[in-house]
């Protein structure tokens, strides 16, 4: 089973359930299917087959989903891109991946044609035109490359690590559709949902917990193409009926601390999943309490997972609010220290997980496949306990990702890009606490003998060539890093200096 064959059975049952809600546009699965297996005959004249890898760059919109599926189709892999990169980083992305052609639109075109690549990508711009008619045009043409060692591989998501580089995970359809049906299974859902999608289209935790489940489901999707503005999501709820929603923590805080939301009716909705972070549990008692009638749901997954690891379902069942429920059927969780012990309940240690949705390893890096798949299990690199009853708590990261608003950012893409500043010597990234967003990159800055710059000047630099998310919220000089005994930053003082600021 692929991908598509989700799609596909769903317009076959219930071809005239409305599938995609935008302020612009309504579409039908049965016109849903029809404009994926149009563009996916386009993408088939440009060369798109098994193994080919083909990038989305379309922002959360109708005609993300329609490509997502049409990439299925046609039988390429799947490699979602966010909309907010620049050129540098995208150009980085598509070669490192190996990417043959783009879906995008006329709006993000001129990002493909100034790119530096050593080999041609092809460009497809598909959009709705106002009367609803999806538009698509070959705009740049290349050669694509099948990768046939990867045949089988459905979806390639760019995940954070601990260096500047980002890693490639390779899923395949059955590790993806496996995970997605235990998921559904223990939400349990008893009725068609209306899904407010306002998650990045391009994350993971979108792909399988919105994408995969509610098209499968023949559930409609509101979707929200801007940022998250919570007047927005509470206006969608009224208006749309909203049923279900995935938030990550900083929509639950705003969710909590919104004054007015008393003046919309929110009884349609019933449940809202939260992961990418710990939600503060202040928050998410207040959220249960006040909203008693919605399923707030913690869950816990990561890419190289196929996804959902833990989840707080089914709902006769109670779960510590600190946790992030329990592993799901099919998944194995156990607790390690640095040398693979297993260690009893509620000692904190690595986690590690074992299932048939564990990834099929990471693009062009053997290695570190073999280093993070060890006799099955998955070294998640996250820290946590499991409790008596198998319930799983998450305590830290062992890896130095800073995680904010559920976008993981790698401190080192950050420092490189400051160490192309002239002025700069030295810098260093950490993770700086925030309110709102769980965590900010806090940059250490060492200038340069007789050079000084700013930390305007430094946030104007770092505006034209990294997403706005990865830029650094504060800036703070030093004229020298703190260090360990073996010559190595000390980060951890770096941190604690960082949240005093």
């Amino acid at each position: 089973m692929k991908l598509i064959d989700l799609l596909i059975n769903s317009a076959a049952g219930r071809p005239k359930e409305i599938a995609i809600k935008t302020n612009e546009i309504e579409i039908t699965y049965r016109q849903m299917l029809l404009d994926v297996q149009s563009l996916a005959e386009k993408l088939r004249s440009a060369g798109c087959d098994r193994g080919v890898k083909a990038a989305i760059m379309l922002g959360n919109s109708a005609e993300y989903l329609i490509s997502f599926f049409a990439i299925s189709a046609a039988g390429g892999i799947i490699f979602p891109l966010s909309q907010q990169m620049t050129s540098r980083e995208t150009a980085r992305h598509i070669e490192r991946a190996d990417v043959s052609m783009v879906i995008t639109r006329q709006g993000y075109k001129h990002l493909f044609d100034k790119l530096n690549l050593p080999h041609g990508i092809t460009v497809i711009c598909a959009e709705y035109d106002t009367d609803r008619n999806l538009r698509t045009e070959i705009t740049i043409s290349g050669d694509c490359r099948a990768d046939e060692e990867n045949g089988d591989v459905a979806l390639m998501v760019p995940t954070s690590g601990s260096t500047g580089t980002p890693k490639l995970v390779l899923l395949t359809d059955s590790q993806l559709i496996s995970n997605m049906i235990i998921y559904r299974f223990l939400m349990g859902f008893d009725c068609r949902n209306v899904v407010y999608c306002t998650l990045s289209m391009h994350h993971i935790y979108c792909i399988c917990a919105q994408i995969l489940t509610h098209i499968s489901m023949a559930d409609t999707f509101v979707i929200n193409k801007g940022p998250f503005f919570i007047r927005d999501f509470l206006s969608a709820v009224e208006r749309y009926n909203i049923t279900i929603t995935a938030f990550v923590p900083f929509m639950a805080i705003l969710l909590a601390e919104f004054p007015e939301a008393d003046q919309f009716s929110l009884t349609s909705l019933r449940y809202v999943t939260l992961s990418g972070a710990k939600t503060p549990k202040s928050k998410y008692t207040w959220l249960t309490e006040k909203y008693r009638w919605v399923r707030f749901i913690h869950t816990y997954g990561m890419s190289e997972a196929g996804s959902r690891i833990s989840i707080a379902a089914p709902f006769d069942q109670s779960y510590p609010p600190e946790s992030v429920g329990r592993p799901m059927p099919g998944i194995a969780a156990r607790i390690t220290d640095n040398d693979g012990n297993i260690l009893p309940a509620n000692t904190v240690g690595q986690i590690e997980v074992k299932s048939s949705g564990i990834m099929k390893g990471y693009y062009k890096q053997p290695e570190l496949t073999n280093e993070t798949i060890l006799g099955g299990w998955l070294k998640t690199g996250d820290i946590g306990k499991l409790d008596e009853e198998g319930n799983l708590f998450l305590v830290g990261r062992k890896k130095d990702i800073i995680i904010s608003g559920g976008e993981n950012i790698y401190p080192s893409e950050i420092e490189e890009c400051l160490l192309e500043h002239p002025a700069i010597l030295e810098a260093v990234v950490v993770a700086q606490t925030h309110r709102l967003l769980q965590e900010v990159p806090c940059a250490f800055v060492v200038n340069r003998p007789c050079q000084k710059t700013t930390s305007v000047d430094i946030v104007k630099f770092c505006k034209s060539r990294l997403s706005s998310h990865k830029i650094p919220r504060s800036v703070k000089f030093v004229e020298k890093l703190p260090r360990l005994s073996t010559s190595k930053i000390d980060r951890n003082e770096l941190r604690k200096i960082a949240d005093n600021l």
